[in-house]
């Protein structure tokens, strides 16, 4: 048997819906901002998520750097993880804000209360806190109230939390504002593409103008209202962004069955041990978590699948961003120490997440991680 990392499936009943709709689309001859396709999007987004407004991009990174400038972050600094995508710092600088470095909390993956009051600074414009894997930090809410009695923004990057809630809270309702990712890797996808929520009219109104450089097609076509940049996202993206929205519900349920069968067949023990969820967080499972007891342990049970046909998805973050020398390119600071963040990279391991993994290839993998703990387990 041999399984892949990462397999991206459509039905036929998809295929059909993605023709249709791109036949309608050509034969409207309008295919930019604006369109029916992306407000449909938008709108769909809306009543999935429960949120009050949606912009739709053309990826997270954008996405972020529109909601960083239109809350005018621009001279101030923003607390990010280290633990994360460069894209996250990235569209801080590109916002002309400087990104501080804190740590994370290695049993959430998320950035803790108690690393944000450590990086803090005068200048703190705004905490990026980002769903590492969809998982929700079980501190989200405190760290909300800290944010508004600072006077500092919230802002989520909910790129890979489709669906993913903290006590029946969904991602992208605890921040100012959010961005998920449509990536193609990710749970929902579009290829490329991005939406962001909040729940007010007024900035969503400016992040529409900015993704638009600066034009209000409500107003005219041609006068700019806003500095801004082109983030738009095509009515030929926004049509695979309806089918998965559509049928997200679906597709995140079973990642949550995929999940549950690991948790129920593998036999954990010290050398692997199960990522145990925050309390009432309830990821939409974009990887699936595993802790090794050392970076040995972790390698060898790779090279183990490997060698069993087991393709395993690259562990998540294997450089931090405050190790890339790009880092130091865009001005970023390291306020605090990353112990947890280091620890993170050395130990975590994700197995194969995917839609459409089938039940014998789930129960093999199962297997195969059963067979290597009871083979260390021998030689202890």
């Amino acid at each position: 048997m041999k399984i892949k990392k990462y397999k991206l499936k459509y039905s036929k009943k998809d295929k059909l819906f993605v023709n249709q709709m791109m036949n309608e689309t050509l034969d409207r001859g309008y295919l930019t901002d604006g369109g029916p396709n992306v407000n449909q999007f938008e709108k769909l987004w809306c009543e999935f998520n429960n949120s009050k407004y949606a912009v739709a991009v053309s990826n997270c990174t954008t996405g972020l750097e529109c909601i960083l400038k239109a809350l005018k972050v621009e001279g101030g600094s923003v607390i990010v993880p280290s633990y994360t995508f460069i894209a996250s710092p990235m569209s801080i600088y590109n916002a002309r804000a400087i990104p501080i470095y804190a740590d994370v909390d290695k049993k959430t993956l998320s950035l803790s209360l108690e690393s944000i009051k450590n990086a803090a600074r005068k200048d703190t414009k705004a905490v990026m806190i980002v769903h590492v894997g969809g998982v929700i930090t079980n501190e989200i809410e405190e760290i909300k109230s800290w944010c508004n009695d600072n006077n500092i923004y919230l802002i989520e990057d909910a790129a890979c939390a489709h669906g993913s809630e903290f006590n029946s809270t969904k991602a992208g309702n605890f921040g100012i504002a959010s961005c998920f990712s449509f990536h193609h890797s990710k749970v929902l996808t579009s290829g490329e593409g991005g939406i962001i929520t909040t729940s007010n009219k007024d900035l969503a109104d400016k992040m529409k103008r900015i993704r638009a450089i600066g034009l209000d097609r409500s107003i005219n076509n041609y006068e700019s209202f806003e500095v801004g940049s082109n983030f738009k996202m095509s009515e030929i993206t926004a049509i695979l962004g309806i089918l998965h929205t559509k049928n997200a519900n679906k597709i995140i349920n079973e990642r949550r069955e995929i999940a549950k069968t690991y948790n129920e067949k593998i036999k954990f023990n010290e050398v692997i041990k199960k990522f145990c969820l925050p309390k009432k967080s309830n990821p939409c499972y974009y990887k699936y978590y595993l802790y090794a007891q050392s970076k040995e342990a972790r390698d060898k049970l790779i090279s183990y699948c490997k060698n069993k046909d087991i393709d395993m998805p690259p562990f998540t973050y294997q450089t931090l961003c405050s190790d890339q020398t790009i880092s130091k390119s865009i001005g970023c600071i390291l306020k605090n120490e990353l112990t947890n963040s280091k620890w993170l990279t050395n130990h975590i391991v994700c197995l194969p997440m995917y839609n459409g993994l089938k039940t014998k290839e789930i129960h093999y993998i199962s297997k195969t991680i059963n067979d290597f703990i009871n083979k260390e387990e021998k030689k202890c």
